[in-house]
Parts: structure tokens; C-alpha cells; sequence
């Protein structure tokens, strides 16, 4: 998909979310890396379009690797594009023909979205079996790296550049099995310590029966699937937020909470701190300094998430009489995560937690102070 395209959806999305519609512009209150990552991260778990991309088309990279897909489509493209398609992982030091087609280079091109160039090749790797389809220097079947590149000289010397797994491994001299490294001169003494080395790293490989096949490292159980593609992708591609784990446990149970989705969506935006206090809407150019930016209801202090649900004096009237009629005794915390901290701690029933959550004091009280204007007692309103 390309990258204009993407960008396209991204916006509609964006949109669709904040409630810009019709070419309207919203506030996008939250990044959209943010929103993208899990909800215990702090997300909403939506899917970023990239990584899905990316994802559908390493899927066909997978499958140009497998033996037993001999199908049509295969052989067309071997027949186009050369027969290393089928038997390397990596293409990095492959040019495109001039006559590649879009959907081809995007294929080709998919090592280079991330920073590391050999991800690829760290990803899927070679599994062993009756080594006839390995090749023992070019291909990468033990390590990240093929032998040839980790053991240069070495593999100018081979006479056997080319052969298979299974050719090198044969009988040796007294009937004992093993690898048979065969060089066209005799070597120096600091290549014979690499041969060591090199002896020592292929040790523990035997043969099987089974024909060689590619394993899919992120998981080796199941194989390779496009979720676990995009896990991938979404971890290295999609920046989000520094989430510890007392937060991530925090969203975790806001998410699972009995409460309303409008007030589970509104302390989402709470514990972001991006929700339209004052503060808020001073630092994006909304309002303006001779507006004021003091609490609407104390007036005392600057209206900001933490002074507005936790700390004003009004308002911690309103708690206080929220958790007597839940009968819960808590002090108010210094933080809201804290606040929801301590409320999922506290709470077992229901009732408790649906009400707990389902009260967003500081929202309601300001469409009441639109519709009303100033309002002496807010207590009266409460649930």
C-alpha cells in the first residue's frame, strides 16, 4: 500500500475518533502511535495500517520459501525474478530487474523499514533436516549470518563453495561420520584456528530424514502467522508511551470495569492528562491568557486534570460523598493513578467498581456549569 495512501486513511481514522467529520478539524487530543498500541499500554488496540501492510507482504515472502507450495504462481516468479527468490531469506544485496513491478519491489523493499538489516534474517531461519536443500557456506542455517561472511577466508579456500549440507557430512577416515572440509591449498595457522572455531560451531548439528524448512523464530510452535507479523512490526515501528506496570494494571482494569464505555473512554483520556481543562487548552492555543485559567469552581488554583477531579475543595466534596454512599473509606491520593490505583484495590463488588468508575465528577460539572452557570452546591448533581 502506498505510503500516500496510508497517510490518507490515517487521517479519516484520526477523524472518525476525535469527531472531525465532513472536512472539520477537532483537537486530536491523543497521538495516534498511542492509540495504536494495546489497551493495557495505554491504547485503544487499534491496528496501525503500516504494520498491517507489512505484515500481508511478508506473508509472501514466507511463502515463496516453502518447499511444498509448488504452485503456479511460484514458477512465474522464479522463472522472472531468478531462482534465489525461493532460496534466500534476505535480498538486501539483490538490484531489482528494471522490469519489477511495483508490488514486487514493495516485497523486495520490506527489509529496509526497519533500522536493523538483518531482521529478516534473524526472524526466519534455517532448520536443519537432511541438509540436501542447504547450502553450507551461502545459506544461513546455523547463527544469523552465513558462513561465508563469518568465516571469509575460509571460504575462499573451500573447494566446495556450492555444496549442500549433506554433501559436506560423510564418512571420514576410519568409518567415523562427520564433516568432510575439503580446501584447495593448504592453510595458514591462524586459518586452521578458525577451522577450530569453526568445527567447534557445527558440532552439535546432526542430520535428520526430514527435508530442510524454514522456522518462523517469533513462534517456532505454530509457525509463522500474519498476528504474530504484526506484533513484530507493531513493536518496532509503533513508538508509544514509557507505560510501567502499575499503569499498565491501571488500564488493564479500567477497560475490564462494568462502567459505561462513554466514562471508560473519558478516564482512558484522563490518565493521559488529555482531556480539555485549562491547562490543556492554554498550551494548544484554544484559549488565551486573559481568559483566566484558574479552577472553574474554587478559583484558587490552575485548573489542571489532577487539581480539577483530585484536589479542589468542591470537588472533594463530591468524592468524599461518592465513597460513603459506597461505603468505602479511602484518602484521596496524590495522583489519579493513585486514585484508580486505590479504588481497584479497595473495591470487590460491582456496584462498587461500576460506580467508582462511572463518575466523572469534573466532566459532568462543567456541561452543568455551561447549561447553569455558577453552581453553589455540586454535590446535588452527583450519579
Amino acid at each position: 500500500m502506498p505510503k500516500q495512501v496510508i497517510k490518507k486513511v490515517v487521517r479519516i481514522q484520526r477523524e472518525f475518533l476525535w469527531g472531525g467529520v465532513n472536512g472539520g478539524k477537532k483537537i486530536s487530543w491523543i497521538k495516534w502511535s498511542v492509540v495504536c498500541q494495546k489497551k493495557n499500554n495505554g491504547g485503544l488496540c487499534v491496528r496501525d495500517l503500516r504494520a498491517i501492510n507489512l505484515s500481508l507482504l511478508l506473508k509472501w515472502r514466507w511463502r515463496l520459501l516453502q518447499s511444498h507450495e509448488n504452485e503456479l504462481w511460484k514458477d512465474v516468479l522464479v522463472a522472472k525474478y531468478g531462482v534465489d527468490i525461493v532460496r534466500k531469506v534476505s535480498w538486501a544485496n539483490v538490484a531489482p530487474p528494471y522490469f519489477a513491478s511495483l508490488w514486487w519491489k514493495d516485497i523486495r523493499d520490506i527489509e529496509a523499514c526497519i533500522d536493523s538489516r538483518s531482521w529478516l534474517q534473524e526472524t526466519i531461519v534455517r532448520k536443519i533436516g537432511n541438509g540436501e536443500k542447504t547450502r553450507f557456506w551461502s545459506d544461513v542455517w546455523i547463527g544469523n549470518r552465513p558462513l561465508c561472511v563469518r568465516y571469509p577466508r575460509l571460504f575462499l579456500a573451500s573447494l566446495q563453495k556450492d555444496d549442500s549440507v549433506k554433501e559436506l557430512w560423510g564418512e571420514l577416515e576410519g568409518g567415523i561420520r562427520g564433516w568432510d572440509l575439503q580446501w584447495r591449498r593448504a592453510l595458514f595457522q591462524w586459518e586452521e584456528a578458525d577451522v577450530l572455531n569453526l568445527r567447534a560451531l557445527i558440532a552439535g548439528v546432526s542430520l535428520s530424514g526430514e527435508e530442510d524448512s524454514w522456522r518462523w523464530v517469533l513462534d517456532p510452535e505454530r509457525g509463522f502467522s500474519v498476528n504474530s507479523a504484526f506484533d513484530f512490526f507493531s513493536s518496532e515501528l509503533i513508538v508509544g508511551p514509557n507505560i510501567l506496570s502499575p499503569e499498565k494494571s491501571i488500564f488493564n482494569f479500567i477497560w475490564t470495569s462494568p462502567a459505561p464505555t462513554k466514562a471508560i473512554i473519558f478516564s482512558w483520556q484522563l490518565l493521559h492528562n488529555r482531556i480539555p481543562t485549562k491547562d490543556n487548552l492554554l498550551s494548544r492555543g484554544v484559549i488565551n491568557l486573559d481568559a483566566g485559567s484558574n479552577c472553574v469552581w474554587c478559583g484558587e488554583y490552575q485548573e489542571t486534570a489532577n487539581h480539577l477531579f483530585l484536589h479542589c475543595k468542591v470537588v472533594l466534596s463530591v468524592w468524599y460523598a461518592i465513597f460513603k454512599w459506597l461505603g468505602v473509606v479511602i484518602v484521596m491520593p496524590p495522583s489519579l493513578f493513585n486514585l484508580f490505583d486505590s479504588v481497584n484495590a479497595v473495591t470487590t463488588s460491582k456496584k462498587v467498581r461500576k460506580g467508582a468508575l462511572g463518575t466523572c465528577g469534573g466532566r459532568e460539572g462543567t456541561l452543568l456549569e455551561m447549561e447553569y452557570g455558577e453552581i453553589k452546591d455540586f454535590s446535588m448533581y452527583v450519579l
